[in-house]
């Protein structure tokens, strides 16, 4: 794999994380709005961070192709070794 592809890769990993986080923030939203759990802050705000967490995670891995071909340069081309018709006397 080239490095261009190790990166996309880790960029789809960081989104499928992130969104990850997303449904978490939800599940918890969900336990404060039932009692289940209390806190200080409102199930708004953890629906709130579950929204930015998900369109953040999403965006990140739909676009991971575009950003690693703007961020990591493409590999050189090798070169190539001129050809002897004589052979070496190794």
């Amino acid at each position: 794999m080239t490095p261009r592809m190790w990166f996309t890769l880790v960029l789809r990993y960081l989104g499928a994380s992130e969104i990850f986080t997303g449904l978490n923030n939800f599940v918890t939203a969900y336990n404060v709005h039932a009692g289940y759990y209390a806190s200080s802050a409102s199930a708004l705000a953890f629906v709130n961070h579950g929204v930015a967490s998900a369109a953040v995670g999403l965006i990140v891995l739909l676009a991971a192709p575009y950003i690693s071909a703007r961020i990591v340069l493409p590999l050189q081309p090798k070169r190539e070794e001129p050809t002897n018709t004589e052979p070496s006397n190794v």
